[in-house]
């Protein structure tokens, strides 16, 4: 006959017991993890896809090479324009300018006129020549600048005593994210984008991420962040 098992209660409470520390401690590393795993998931991931959208940045911290020449730079005089031109050989990336011709035919459309645009993309050479020839804090060290994109231009309208009085710059200021242009540095914000305020310069990066922008009252800076 066999002897049936004898069964200890003591020593199954232990191991009970002793299992308790080994279950709380995997639950504690399971938390841990997953809260790590969402915070760098959120900060990441958010940042890979603003990086996947194509948005480039230019500042101190993000230089551009010597060599680099954006694809698809056209020449705005040669191009159907609904702004005016302060000379004959400015340029700007295919995409910006449709944008750009978007957005100041829209502004014609509600008697808003009379923009120019002074300047859009700058070579890193004509940059290091515009660097030796202004005053210290008044221009970007080459490959440093946002014209160097070909996405972004300054622009002015006539007879002002300061852009950011005219309505012109007004209506930029409410309707540029429409077609996917920002202020690239506001007067609040210098101590973040390192540039004093320059109401004259917009920046094309695309609807989704201007309106956002906007809305928020980022900068590219914070926006990428």
């Amino acid at each position: 006959m066999q002897n049936k098992p004898v069964h200890h209660p003591k020593k199954r409470a232990r191991r009970q017991k002793d299992a308790l520390p080994r279950l709380l401690i995997l639950l504690l590393a399971a938390i841990l993890a997953f809260g790590a795993g969402y915070y760098f998931g959120q900060k990441n991931g958010a940042a890979q896809r603003r990086r996947a959208s194509g948005i480039l940045i230019v500042n101190e911290q993000n230089p551009l090479s010597a060599d680099y020449v954006p694809d698809e730079l056209v020449n705005l005089y040669e191009m159907r324009h609904s702004f005016r031109l302060s000379r004959a050989d400015i340029y700007l990336t295919y995409s910006a300018y449709l944008a750009a011709q978007e957005m100041f035919a829209a502004a014609e459309a509600e008697n808003v006129n009379g923009f120019t645009i002074t300047s859009g993309y700058r070579s890193y050479q004509r940059q290091a020549e515009v660097y030796a020839e202004s005053k210290p804090g008044y221009a970007q060290k080459p490959g440093c600048s946002e014209h160097q994109t070909g996405l972004c231009f300054d622009v002015t309208a006539e007879n002002t005593g300061g852009f950011e009085n005219t309505p012109q710059y007004a209506w930029l200021r409410k309707n540029a994210h429409k077609y996917g242009f920002i202020q690239r540095y506001p007067a609040d914000k210098a101590s973040v984008t390192g540039i004093s305020y320059e109401p004259w310069h917009y920046r094309f990066v695309g609807v989704d991420a201007a309106t956002e922008i906007y809305k928020n009252n980022l900068t590219l800076e914070e926006y990428l962040k």
